[in-house]
């Protein structure tokens, strides 16, 4: 043998590498769910709270529609609270254009609020939004951070 090195050392190392290599990729990956869990906390525990705002829009016109149903209203009940009625507190009041109206708002966990927004939030190349189907009437939901 030359040099006396062993045929079996390079595979040892080969697979060091690879499991280090692994070790380091799960490490990184858990410390972006720990990042964002803190996150969470940290701005729940501010003393702010977010808000769902609801609108009733008249046409969806091109956009997507999305049908509400009652899952739709058990994942989110803040959305339920508005749209059904708890909540609801119609007014003329216009956002931006005469076809919507306010209906109400509800005050929403951050969890909640980013799962509303990542269900019901615009499309992230567009920046469109989809209207919300229900009883025949549709909807527009945004979310606010303080």
């Amino acid at each position: 043998m030359e040099g006396g090195k062993k045929p079996g050392n390079r595979l040892k190392t080969a697979g060091l590498v690879v499991a280090c290599a692994l070790a380091g990729t799960v490490a990184v990956a858990l410390g972006f769910v720990l990042a964002d869990a803190l996150l969470i906390y940290a701005m729940e525990g501010s003393g702010g709270q977010p808000m769902l705002y609801v609108m009733e829009s008249a046409e969806p016109g091109e956009n997507v529609v999305i049908p509400l149903t009652e899952k739709d209203f058990e994942q989110h009940p803040a959305l339920g609270a508005v749209i059904r009625g708890d909540e609801r507190n119609p007014s003329a009041w216009e956002w931006g254009r005469s076809d919507r109206r306010f209906i109400g708002g509800a005050d929403v966990s951050y969890a909640e609020s980013r799962a509303l927004q990542d269900t019901y939030g615009p499309d992230r190349e567009t920046w469109v939004y989809p209207h919300l189907e229900y009883e025949g009437a549709y909807y527009l939901v945004a979310t606010t951070w303080p």
